[in-house]
């Protein structure tokens, strides 16, 4: 699998390896071996505008996933996963979770949404839990991201 990363946040730093590490873990728990996901790392105003332009919500979010099933001659273009850490970490805090572990689980949870899981209707969101907590119990988490000090 090729993973591409990009922060275009100065307030986080983002471990590469570690976080190719978790991404990984996360296609073989998930039988999705092949392909391209891009993994970025945005602040509030981006985020409130892809939000607003391609899902019509005018707010911040914590994360978008945007799934690509394109088959192209060489290569199998999985998707996008666009997270913004700062709503990523205001919500950590306001349900008491850590952080990075939070941070994983919304990559998860954008993995998931590019392999076609949603969770519209009910019964779908309870598949998509419970696939999600599988994920996140069967992973080894490392510190991929921490706040950069200035």
């Amino acid at each position: 699998m090729k993973i591409e990363i990009s922060n275009y946040t100065r307030k986080y730093r983002i471990n590469k390896k570690e976080l190719k590490q978790l991404i990984e873990q996360v296609s073989k728990l998930t039988d999705c071996r092949e392909g391209t996901i891009s993994i970025s790392f945005v602040g509030k105003k981006r985020i409130r505008d892809i939000n607003r332009d391609f899902r019509g919500k005018d707010k911040a979010t914590n994360v978008i996933s945007f799934p690509f099933m394109d088959n192209l001659p060489k290569e199998k273009i999985i998707g996008d996963i666009i997270i913004c850490p700062s709503v990523a970490s205001k919500e950590a805090r306001k349900y008491g979770n850590n952080f990075v572990d939070y941070i994983a689980f919304l990559l998860i949870h954008g993995f998931l949404h590019l392999l076609g899981y949603d969770h519209i209707k009910e019964k779908d969101r309870l598949i998509m839990e419970r696939k999600e907590e599988e994920i996140f119990r069967s992973i080894s988490l490392q510190n991929f991201i921490k706040e950069a000090k200035h």
